[in-house]
């Protein structure tokens, strides 16, 4: 019993810890809890039909190939991992947050995008931690849980912009370009990972760092956009 709740701890602490934390950044209006727990909670849900998708384009190819070219491999963490999940996490701010009034400053849309994704990475954590062990859980604690708030967070600068932004078009290319940016650090991340390859993978840490200025400035970035609006 003692070991099943260090393990849920381990995977779960640095989840609240990065909930906490960027809750304090935003500035403005403090969100309601109601809609902050839905978005953790479908961030949750949706893992299960991510699975299933995940599943059916990563088999995709075996019905064209005995043995998938090498373009397969590179481009399968964009197109079969990083793809369903930040456009999992995306819905779930579109279906839950972004039409709701209390959804109406910029920062909003970082902040429940790494809501959902901090509802995603805490399940994702937790079977993880369960099955490979507590020393996996501290090592994702410091890459896999953050990364997850990074991408989203990162997608979510540009969903609170759309918001704001009275274009369809426009709004349209905002959303794309949020998911862009969200498949496109998530696919590299993954890739770092999956290649085996020892040069690679370390360059996954000079990518959390740069994930993590650039999230900050898009935060400072909305908190400036915020104040010229008021």
């Amino acid at each position: 019993m003692e070991a099943i709740l260090l393990t849920i701890l381990v995977a779960t602490l640095p989840v609240v810890g990065l909930l906490y934390y960027f809750w304090h950044k935003d500035k403005g209006e403090k969100e309601p809890m109601r809609l902050m727990r839905d978005s953790f909670i479908w961030g949750i849900l949706v893992i299960f039909p991510v699975i299933i998708a995940e599943m059916i384009l990563m088999a995709a190819p075996y019905y064209l190939w005995e043995d998938p070219p090498l373009l397969y491999w590179v481009l399968m963490p964009f197109l079969c991992v990083a793809l369903p999940e930040e456009f999992a996490k995306l819905l779930v701010v579109k279906k839950v947050a972004y039409e709701n009034g209390k959804f109406n400053e910029i920062m909003d849309g970082i902040t429940y995008c790494i809501i959902a994704s901090m509802g995603f990475a805490v399940f994702e954590n937790i079977m993880y931690t369960f099955q490979f062990g507590v020393g996996i859980g501290i090592l994702r604690a410091f890459t896999a849980v953050p990364a997850h708030a990074l991408f989203s967070g990162i997608m979510g600068y540009y969903i609170g912009v759309a918001k704001f932004t009275k274009d369809p078009a426009v709004v349209k290319k905002l959303f794309q370009k949020g998911l862009l940016w969200g498949v496109v650090l998530h696919g590299l991340y993954d890739f770092l990972l999956m290649s085996g390859i020892p040069e690679l993978i370390l360059l996954v840490f000079p990518l959390l760092i740069y994930m993590w200025f650039q999230l900050h400035a898009l935060i400072k970035r909305a908190h400036v956009l915020a104040t010229k609006k008021a």
